[in-house]
């Protein structure tokens, strides 16, 4: 988990193309997740795969899919390991 923490660092260059701003992720008002949302992102921060997810969950992978590019619109962020930092930063609680 480190390593991807790691990752997501060198992506934050301010002002570089592609890159998500992630200071102003931290201040945007947290968004509130429904229970399938909740869950995929718990079993994305274990390190998952889409596959892995489906079969957990017993739902189709192109749910999880779904599931997981409207965590992208509510978090902001375009990345899985994007994602997950922001999951642990501002949704460590519900994980």
């Amino acid at each position: 988990m480190a390593a991807i923490i790691a990752d997501v660092g060198e992506e934050e260059v301010m002002g570089a193309p592609g890159t998500v701003d992630v200071h102003l992720s931290e201040h945007r008002e947290q968004a509130a997740l429904n229970s399938r949302e909740t869950e995929v992102l718990r079993l994305l921060v274990q390190g998952l795969a889409n596959k892995e997810i489906a079969g957990r969950m017993e739902i189709s992978e192109s749910a999880v899919k779904n599931t997981i590019q409207q965590l992208f619109a509510k978090t902001g962020v375009r990345t899985r390991s994007q994602l997950v930092r922001v999951a642990l930063e501002q949704y460590r609680n519900i994980l």
